[in-house]
Order: C-alpha cells, then sequence, then structure tokens
C-alpha cells in the first residue's frame, strides 16, 4: 500500500465527486489539537505571518463562535487556504500511533469543501495522467495519519483527507522517498508512553513559482514533526524540506528546469522565513534551534534525521 506525501490520485486520477457534501455534515469536526501531545504545553497552528491578508474565510454559516473564521476542520486534522493560490499554506495533524488503524481501504474519491469558497478549490485542472506531464492531488496530511480512534472516526478521517482543501500539485515521480516513512521513524523513536505526533505540512509558495496548466505549481514543500523524545521525555521539533525541481515537466517552449532535489533537515526557523508563516513555537523546540536559518542537512534515509540537540 502507498502511504505518504504524495500518493497518487487512485486507479483514475480524475476520479472526483463534483456536488459537495452537506454543509451540516461537517458539524462534529473538532479539527486540530494543540494540546494532544502535552496538555500543559500547547502548540498553536502556524500563526498566517505574512500570509494574515490572504486566508480563505469560512462561509458564515460555517464559522465556529470559538474559531477565528479561517481554520478549516477536520477530524484530527486543520488546513488553511491561501485565497490567491488556491492552495493549503499548511494542514497541521494530531497522529495517536497507539490507536492507528491504517489498514483503512482509501476512500479515492477527491471533492470541494462546501464551506469555502469554491472558486479557490481546483479539483480537474492541470491534474491526471504522469505521463502526460500532468500532476497527482499530493495528500499534505497523508491519508492514513488521521485515521485513527474508533472504526467510524477513522473511516471518516480518511475520507476527510480526499478533500482538495488537503492536496497540492505534485508531480508522480515524487510522491516516494524518506516522506513515506519519516512520520513511522519519528512514532519509533518516540515516548513509549505517549506515542503522539504532530505534523504540519505545506508547499514553499513563492510569487516565483513556475507556471503550468494556468496554475502557480510550487517547487519545494515542507514538514515539521513534534514528538515526546524518547530519552528526554522533552517535547521536541525537527523540520524538513524536499524539493520537486527535477521532476517538473518541461514547459511548453521551454527548457528544462534543474534544481536540488535532496531531501533536507533544516531549522524550523528556515521554513518560517520561507514559507511566511509564523513558527516561533516550533522552531523554540527544534533540534537545530541554535543553528544558523542557512544551515541544511541532507538526508538519504529516515535514519539520517537528527532527534535531539
Amino acid at each position: 500500500m502507498r502511504r505518504g506525501f504524495g500518493p497518487p490520485a487512485g486507479p483514475d486520477p480524475l476520479r472526483v465527486a463534483e456536488t459537495p457534501l452537506p454543509l451540516e455534515s461537517y458539524g462534529d469536526r473538532q479539527g486540530y489539537d494543540p494540546r494532544f501531545i502535552l496538555p500543559d504545553q500547547p502548540l498553536p497552528l502556524p500563526g498566517p505571518g505574512r500570509w494574515a491578508d490572504d486566508l480563505v474565510d469560512l462561509v458564515p454559516e460555517a464559522r465556529d463562535p470559538g474559531g477565528d473564521g479561517t481554520e478549516i476542520r477536520y477530524t484530527h486534522f486543520s488546513v488553511r487556504m491561501s485565497r490567491s493560490r488556491g492552495l493549503p499554506l499548511y494542514s497541521a495533524c494530531n497522529i495517536d500511533g497507539s490507536r492507528s488503524r491504517r489498514g483503512l481501504p482509501r476512500s479515492d474519491v477527491w471533492r470541494r469543501d462546501p464551506r469555502i469558497d469554491p472558486q479557490v478549490q481546483n479539483l480537474r485542472e492541470g491534474y491526471g495522467q504522469d505521463h502526460q506531464g500532468l500532476f497527482s492531488r499530493g495528500h499534505l496530511t497523508r491519508r492514513e495519519d488521521p485515521n485513527w480512534g474508533a472504526p467510524e472516526i477513522a473511516r471518516q478521517a480518511d475520507a476527510d483527507t480526499f478533500h482538495i482543501t488537503n492536496a497540492a500539485p505534485q508531480r508522480q515521480g515524487f510522491n516516494g522517498g524518506i516522506w513515506l516513512a519519516l512520520e513511522d521513524y519519528v512514532l519509533d523513536n518516540a515516548d513509549r508512553a505517549n506515542l503522539k505526533v504532530t505534523v504540519i505540512t505545506g508547499p514553499m509558495l513563492s510569487a516565483g513559482d513556475p507556471v503550468y496548466y494556468n496554475r502557480q505549481i510550487p517547487t519545494a514543500f515542507w514538514k515539521i514533526l513534534a514528538f515526546v523524545h524518547d530519552e528526554t521525555g522533552e517535547l521536541t521539533t525537527i523540520g524538513y524540506r524536499r524539493s520537486q525541481m527535477d521532476y517538473l515537466p518541461r514547459p511548453a517552449g521551454g527548457r528544462f528546469v534543474f534544481g536540488d532535489f535532496r531531501d533536507s533537515q533544516v531549522p524550523i526557523r528556515a521554513i518560517a522565513q520561507e514559507s511566511g508563516l509564523e513558527l516561533a513555537a516550533y522552531a523554540a523546540l527544534d533540534v537545530m534551534a541554535g543553528a544558523s536559518p542557512e544551515m541544511e542537512v541532507a538526508v538519504a534515509r529516515a535514519t539520517d534525521f537528527y532527534l535531539s540537540r
């Protein structure tokens, strides 16, 4: 079973549901829990930073009186969207490894979310078969991560990950690699009594991103993981960056674009600078907190990651 950062869209990459689910069917979604790992040491959702004026708002009928009107809540994860790019800024997920139900069959039907403007939710344009130069709908919160708890809750979580709000265009060749194993590796090295991990994933959105099929395509992605370290017992974070430059198709009439596609562990401060998001709470716990933002550690396998200072 394929899992990970950018799973394929299924046997039929154009399999979508054009009609959204009823708005009222989302009333029970609790979303990301800041106190999931340690109740007395909350980890808030990333702040919008330079994207503050670009966030997609929920429709009035879907707004929680206690929320800010931009957090799109799903089962065990939450998303915030950029209006100008029509893409998620990030997807933040709580994983309970001790209650995982990763054997569930794929829901495998992509759909829009009725709680936000449909005009910022691209279901079809640019997506399709890899050999045609098209893109996969790449999960940000990977399909199996929120699938834990009671069976009906896990099945709902699986279906929730197939909202287009949780996807960004990714080339099929970019789907594998360390990204498939990183969360599992961290869970394997987490405190045995607290098999909980928070994972936040997003695209690096830049004004200079190349255009394919009338849309700007992100060339790099980032991931932050938070967990209780097995040896120190302390809340710990690590940052990861990956580029898909070398997987991008040749633009019509243009040259191939080559770039560094290494998997790299990077300071979370660097992710904050490049993404434009506010990540101070995570940067303070980073194993690379003392490193220069320009520091980059190339990794060839999950075991190459530094999990402690």
